[in-house]
C-alpha cells in the first residue's frame, strides 16, 4: 500500500511542475535578440573600424622609435637589479657600510 501511495504523490507533483512550467512559459512575452546599437549602414561601419585599426597599427610604430619611453627593461635589465645597484651603492657610501669588520684592535699600533 505505501508503494501504491508514494507511486502516486510522485506522479502527482510531477504532474503539478509539468503544469507550472508550461504556464509560466505561456505568459512571458517573446524575447527578440536586438543589437544594442542599430546600425544603418554596415559597410561604413566596418570601413571606419578598418581605418581605427590601422592608425592604431601605425601609432604602435611609432612609439617603438628612438625617443620611447625606456625603463630598463629592453636591455636586460630590470627595474629591481637597478634598485638592488643603487642600494648597493648608498650602502657602500656610508660609513658605517659593508666591509671589513675589525673585531680585535690593538692599542699598541
Amino acid at each position: 500500500m505505501d508503494s501504491g501511495i508514494s507511486f502516486r504523490m510522485f506522479f502527482g507533483f510531477l504532474a503539478v511542475a509539468v503544469c507550472c512550467a508550461i504556464l509560466s512559459e505561456a505568459q512571458m512575452p517573446p524575447r527578440y535578440k536586438r543589437s544594442i546599437v542599430e546600425i544603418d549602414n554596415p559597410k561604413e561601419t566596418l570601413q571606419v573600424l578598418g581605418n581605427l585599426a590601422q592608425r592604431i597599427l601605425e601609432a604602435e610604430g611609432i612609439s617603438n622609435e628612438k625617443r620611447g619611453l625606456d625603463l630598463g627593461l629592453s636591455r636586460g635589465f630590470s627595474g629591481s637589479q637597478a634598485a638592488k645597484h643603487l642600494m648597493g651603492l648608498s650602502a657602500a657610501s656610508f660609513a658605517n657600510g659593508p666591509g671589513r669588520k675589525r673585531r680585535f684592535v690593538d692599542d699598541t699600533q
